[in-house]
């Protein structure tokens, strides 16, 4: 049987629970927290707490990242609304494939060679079966596998 990941270790990257305040989001993106602020009244970039007026605005990974590509695109030439756009754009693959994956992912077991095989659940075609996959010569390879 796969080995469960902790609840705590699922939610931080699920829930968004690993954030920044903005003086770190500016820091890391070389945006000042001015420029911040107006992307986020703009609508481009969302604070996780906006429902909380008042309170200092903490963003998640994922505000991270397109706060950062964003500036970048900027920094080529871009405008924000453009720069914004095409972010979007770029990261709308990105969040499929983590959708699909996190939701799928339900642990890993090492197997007797030592390889790690990742759980990804019942095999919809044949619920009795569960799906692995694992990486041979960095290529993936899946193993159905009976349900215990």
């Amino acid at each position: 049987m796969a080995e469960q990941p902790s609840p705590d270790f699922r939610d931080l990257f699920h829930r968004g629970q690993l954030t920044i305040g903005i003086s770190e989001l500016s820091r890391m993106t070389g945006v000042s927290p001015r420029q911040l602020r107006y992307w986020q009244k703009k609508g481009y970039i969302i604070p996780k707490n906006e429902d909380e007026p008042g309170r200092a605005r903490i963003y998640t990974m994922k505000m991270v990242i397109k706060a950062a590509a964003m500036s970048n695109l900027l920094q080529t030439g871009y405008t924000l609304k453009a720069a914004a756009a095409q972010v979007d754009e770029r990261m709308r693959p990105a969040q499929t494939m983590y959708r699909l994956l996190f939701g799928r992912y339900q642990g890993y077991e090492v197997a007797e060679d030592g390889q790690l095989l990742v759980d990804l659940g019942k095999f919809d075609p044949d619920p009795a079966q569960e799906l692995f996959v694992k990486l041979v010569d960095d290529q993936p390879k899946f193993i159905l596998k009976a349900r215990a």
